[in-house]
């Protein structure tokens, strides 16, 4: 067999535990830039069909090679972060339209990436999440604060591992750092802050429909947010039923087949924050001892 992961950086953790575990199946494994990739509408013989093609070499080389025909795979494994969102769902599709195996689909993968229209898909699968809005450019930033109490949440919608994210905790931090966005033209949301959950969460690791892996991330000393990539620290936990079932809910409701499911228990029951298509593999796999990136491969190829 013959897979294909995109990724930009396979010098990561959670890319070299996913090679490992191919090679250990006897499965070829090729790391390749969504962003690298030429996708062709062509015409062989009457017939139209669809081809991919990768280019290497760096910008500046006015020398490099031309893009070069990419051969068949029997799986593709979606890693790209957000920067490479939009061109990475386009080669899922590719690969969706030659019914090419893929962990995660397009849909799904670009449905997480937006953590608006992710929160309204929970919403609509009766999940619980703390409360949240989005505002238009031509809304006020006044009116839009009245919709939530100090301390409030700012998230921009798109980011990974705490990106975008702060905590406005007056009036005039929170106008302050809104302006931002708005001069920056980045689309935000205003989230309620869950005091109680003081700093922690709960990272819920979901393959096929149930929960494989869980850990606790606690944020260090003044930061709120509790990202494994923010210095937050992070230990094993046992999840209750009730939990497990959420989470799987959640993935389900993104349309993940894999999926980091985070978790806050909050005076009003279980919340979920947020659900990531690309969750890394690192502090969950050294927090649990689990190895996840077998759990994962192995799910992909006994998948339909």
């Amino acid at each position: 067999m013959r897979f294909l992961m995109l990724c930009r950086e396979p010098r990561l953790y959670s890319c070299r535990r996913l090679q490992q575990a191919c090679e250990q199946r006897g499965i070829h494994l090729d790391i390749l830039d969504p962003n690298r990739m030429l996708i062709k509408l062509a015409v062989e013989q009457g017939q139209s069909v669809l081809q991919l093609y990768y280019q290497t070499g760096e910008t500046y080389d006015k020398n490099r090679p031309l893009p070069q025909l990419l051969p068949d795979y029997d799986a593709v494994l979606p890693r790209f972060g957000t920067t490479s969102t939009e061109m990475g769902c386009r080669v899922l599709r590719y690969f969706e339209a030659k019914q090419v195996k893929v962990l995660n689909n397009s849909t799904a993968f670009a449905l997480a990436r937006d953590k608006w229209l992710s929160l309204q898909a929970l919403v609509t699968a009766q999940i619980a999440v703390p409360a949240s809005s989005l505002a238009g450019e031509l809304c006020s930033v006044e009116g839009h604060l009245t919709q939530h109490q100090l301390p409030l949440v700012t998230k921009t919608l798109s980011g990974s591992q705490g990106v975008g994210v702060m905590l406005a905790e007056s009036q005039q931090t929170a106008q302050s750092v809104l302006a931002v966005l708005q001069q920056a033209k980045l689309a935000y949301l205003l989230q309620d802050f869950v005091a109680e959950s003081k700093g922690q969460d709960i990272r819920a690791f979901v393959v096929g429909d149930r929960v494989v892996a869980a850990m606790k991330r606690s944020g260090n000393e003044g930061e709120f947010r509790a990202n494994i990539h923010l210095g937050g620290k992070a230990q094993t936990i046992a999840l209750t039923e009730a939990e497990q079932q959420l989470a799987a809910k959640a993935a389900k409701a993104i349309g993940l087949s894999v999926a980091g499911v985070d978790l806050i228990r909050s005076d009003s029951g279980l919340l979920v924050l947020e659900v990531n298509a690309s969750p890394g593999l690192e502090g969950i796999e050294q927090a649990s001892g689990i190895d996840i990136a077998s759990l994962m491969i192995d799910h992909l190829i006994h998948s339909p």
